[in-house]
């Protein structure tokens, strides 16, 4: 699993507006969301710099034939300055993290697999949804050049112009995740995988902590001081809540003689397939981004039976997703897509 981390603030900490944000970031985590920030809301005031210079000489130039590459390039920095930005980090146990960012070990951490969110968020190979990439540092701002924006690499250009910073920061060793959009996005609770607690969290807000995300199947760490030394490590604790009822964030209805009625299959695959269509719908009904299915049907590929399920989501741009399952050697169904 591609694990990354979120430091959070503890109790008594207030936001720029004078909210407490120890609440705030708790509920954040039981709604489901992640807070995705423009890059002018991050913490370091050189976020996005870059220079340029050499590229405006080429368009300067070019600007006697024509302006459009000159527009086009203006409204992609200009796009780059709206879209929301995560910043993770790759460690749990770095203890200048936990004294900027989680109230002095007051605080917690949040860990994430982030292939579950990319998973969740980008299954559409033709509509990506979600970017992610490690923070390079440098000592000095990044060039712009023609080379930088020709051709369509989306990712390499989102890395030059919001993936860099100083190499000061380097002990961050961050993870980003880009997103077009801002503000609250709403996440596959499967991502969140654990809780560090600070070693001076108090009980009562570990507690706290622990009763809001009861049923989540979460694991539990105290960050304690190795003795004689400055590190720091992560000591597994007990679950408050581990008898809990199991969480469920969605739990998509259907009715499966429906669903096989408008997937065209002939008799005798209704009768073969049906039980194995209802155990892979029971795998994937608490999809966070599904609103109802529409369609079940098979492919075959080389005789071998694909299980193919449809449904609306709840994205505009895009407005279905699909799920593919072949049938394992004991009879059970494995996703394949």
């Amino acid at each position: 699993m591609n694990k990354a981390y979120k430091y959070r603030g503890g109790r008594g900490i207030l936001d720029k507006d004078g909210n407490p944000i120890f609440e705030r970031d708790v509920m954040t985590l039981v709604n489901n969301q992640l807070y995705l920030p423009t890059k002018d809301e991050l913490n370091d005031p050189t976020e996005g710099v870059y220079g340029d210079d050499t590229l405006r000489m080429f368009f300067n130039i070019l600007s006697e034939y024509s302006n459009n590459v000159e527009e086009q390039y203006n409204k992609f920095t200009e796009k780059l300055g709206k879209v929301g930005v995560c910043s993770l980090s790759r460690t749990f146990d770095n203890e200048l993290l936990w004294a900027y960012y989680a109230s002095g070990h007051a605080g917690f951490v949040i860990e994430y697999d982030i292939d579950v969110l990319e998973q969740s968020l980008n299954f559409n190979t033709y509509a990506r949804q979600l970017y992610k990439f490690d923070v390079e540092y440098l000592n000095d701002v990044p060039k712009i050049d023609i080379s930088t924006i020709w051709g369509n690499k989306k990712m390499e250009m989102l890395k030059r112009f919001i993936g860099t910073k100083s190499s000061s920061w380097a002990h961050e060793k961050e993870v980003r995740l880009i997103y077009e959009n801002t503000g609250l996005l709403d996440i596959d609770y499967k991502a969140v995988t654990a809780i560090y607690f600070g070693c001076r969290m108090p009980d009562r807000d570990i507690d706290y902590i622990m009763e809001k995300l009861k049923g989540r199947g979460l694991k539990y760490f105290k960050m304690v001081n190795v003795n004689n030394s400055y590190r720091f490590e992560a000591k597994r604790i007990e679950d408050k809540y581990s008898d809990a009822p199991r969480y469920v964030a969605n739990c998509v209805p259907y009715d499966i003689d429906n669903l096989l009625l408008y997937g065209c299959l002939n008799e005798e695959e209704i009768a073969t397939y049906k039980n194995y269509f209802i155990n892979a719908l029971e795998t994937i009904k608490d999809d966070p981004y599904i609103k109802e299915f529409y369609l079940v049907t098979i492919s075959y590929d080389q005789q071998v039976p694909i299980l193919k399920i449809f449904a609306n989501t709840k994205f505009a741009n895009i407005p279905v997703k699909s799920f593919e399952f072949k049938i394992g050697d004991n009879n059970n169904v494995l996703r394949i897509k």
